[in-house]
Order: C-alpha cells, then structure tokens, then sequence
C-alpha cells in the first residue's frame, strides 16, 4: 500500500510539472534535437524557446509544415521568436524579451508586460549571419536581484553551416557503439565462464 501511495504522489507531482510544457520537439541545423521542445534553464528560470523561420512560410500550407527550432536557425530573414514561461510565479510578473546580434546591439525587444497565457512572442528580422543573444528579463521582487543578473540568457546561431556530421545523429552512434561493445563483452566473458575446465 504504501509502495502504491508513493507511485501516486510521483505521477502528480510529475503531471503537474510538465501540465504546461509543450512536448514538440526543436531541431536546429546543427542537429540538436530536444524531445521535450527547447527547455532553457539559470538558476532562476525555466523557459521553453522556439524559433519559427517565417520567412520560409511561403503559404498556410508551408507554413503548417515548418517546425520550430531550438538553438540554431539555418536562414536569414524574417522569424519569430517565442517563448513559455515555464515557473508559474513568473506569470505574475512583468516580462520583457531583448535580442542582441554579436556586437551586443539591440535588433528587438518587447515591453515589459504581465504574460498571463505565459507566452512571449516577438518577431525578429535576421539580416545577417553570427551568433545571437535572446534574452528574458524578469522584474522579480521576490529575488531582490535586478532583471539583468537574473536574465535568462538564450543563445541562438543564425544562417551558419555546421561542419561535420549533425550532433543527434553522432551522438546517437557513439552510444551504439558502446552498446555494442559491451554486448559483446558481457558475450565473451559468459560463454568463458560456461566452457567446462579441464581437470
């Protein structure tokens, strides 16, 4: 009974954490998938993050079939950012988005506003390619801490050719191989242990 109390609590606790966690998956040019979207964590918040290419959404029909993606965008061009506000205090808070290019200039951003859906949406015009700086900013009194040492800080790289074999997809036959090798040694040392021995 009590095993079954514990497995119950568990599965509460569990459902509720992810009650609001949209589980789409994100992939980027580099081959970074995540199954439970693009969760971007501090010390302070959790976020969900997404970019949506609309500059490739030509059409309601393109445009269904575009996925969001988590740290990499592979085009220029227009886009949308958005992000879930995953800590339920936060959506009792005003918020506010900023991105900066490489050279630390602000290209967009959002006023600072009580999302209560948790969601911030904001477009965003790629003119050029290199490594951004999304950036969620929280007026949080609780903290005592000022929106900037709290931020979360999100990175996303814009229209630039990863060399090499996507991360997924390496990531994923490195574990094959181990898998592999430990079979076989699990296999060798059994059928060794199993042999009769001379006497």
């Amino acid at each position: 009974m009590k095993t079954f109390l514990n497995m119950l609590l568990l599965f509460a606790l569990t459902s509720n954490a992810f009650a609001s966690v949209p589980l789409a998956p994100r992939a980027g040019v580099g081959g970074k998938v995540d199954m439970f979207g693009c969760m971007q964590t501090n010390d302070y918040y959790i976020a969900n993050f997404a970019v949506y290419p609309t500059s490739q959404m030509k059409d309601k029909k393109t445009a269904a079939s575009i996925a969001g993606l988590c740290e990499d965008l592979p085009y220029l061009g227009a886009a949308q950012i958005t992000i879930d506000l995953l800590d339920r205090d936060v959506r009792r808070k005003p918020v506010w988005v900023k991105v900066f290019d490489s050279k630390k200039n602000v290209i967009a951003e959002t006023a600072p506003k009580i999302e209560k859906q948790a969601v911030i949406s904001l477009p965003v015009n790629f003119q050029n390619q290199g490594k951004y700086d999304v950036v969620l900013y929280v007026e949080d009194d609780d903290l005592h801490t000022k929106p900037e040492m709290s931020a979360l800080h999100i990175p996303l790289v814009v229209a630039m050719t990863v060399a090499g074999e996507p991360e997924s997809a390496g990531g994923f036959l490195k574990v094959a191989l181990i898998v592999v090798v430990f079979a076989f040694g699990i296999g060798f040392l059994v059928n060794r242990q199993l042999k009769p021995k001379d006497v």
